[in-house]
């Protein structure tokens, strides 16, 4: 289970609370999306397995759980870290999946959400690309990683211009229509 690796990934480094972890979980979403609302729960049953442990403390006048990872926890990651990898072929993307639906649906494909899409995407690349930067403390190994994000970025924009560029047959019927200067064309 990816987050309960994650966190102990993250305890393993240093012990923390609840909120912070969330931050520091938050970082590693670009790799793996994780919700806040399952990171609660996942502490509670790694602490139910002993993998973790948590110590209160009194911070402002306010209980907080520290929690620290145990030795069983270090060995559960570390197996997890060197165990195989049982990789199938998964690209669970939602974006992709809408491209593929769209062609079985009886409404012709409208190209407006592509181009508005690939906008908000070239803003989401300068913003990963900023954050990559910003990052203090990186390892080799995350280094490569962002780099392999980035490339995955380039391929999606890619796509999407791709897309874009397809001709008004492979789309259906529809009206032309220009959108922020991108040639698009819109159901009628």
């Amino acid at each position: 289970m990816p987050l309960k690796h994650t966190l102990l990934g993250i305890l393993d480094k240093e012990a923390m609370h609840g909120y912070e972890l969330r931050k520091r979980a938050g970082e590693f979403s670009w790799i793996y999306p994780m919700t806040n609302a399952a990171i609660y729960p996942a502490l509670h049953a790694l602490e139910n397995d002993k993998l973790i442990r948590h110590e209160s403390q009194v911070h402002n006048g306010r209980a907080r759980k520290i929690y620290h990872i145990t030795d069983e926890g270090r060995a559960s990651l570390r197996s997890w870290l060197d165990g195989d990898v049982k990789h199938t072929l998964s690209l669970r993307d939602q974006m992709l999946l809408r491209i593929v639906l769209h062609g079985k649906q009886d409404s012709p494909l409208s190209l407006s959400w592509i181009s508005t899409s690939l906008e908000s995407l070239e803003v989401e690349m300068k913003a990963f690309e900023a954050a990559a930067a910003s990052r203090e403390q990186k390892t080799q190994g995350m280094e490569v990683v962002e780099e392999f994000g980035l490339e995955v970025l380039k391929l999606r924009v890619r796509l999407f211009q791709k897309l874009l560029d397809l001709p008004r047959a492979e789309v259906g019927q529809q009206d032309e229509s220009y959108i922020d200067g991108r040639n698009t064309f819109a159901t009628a």
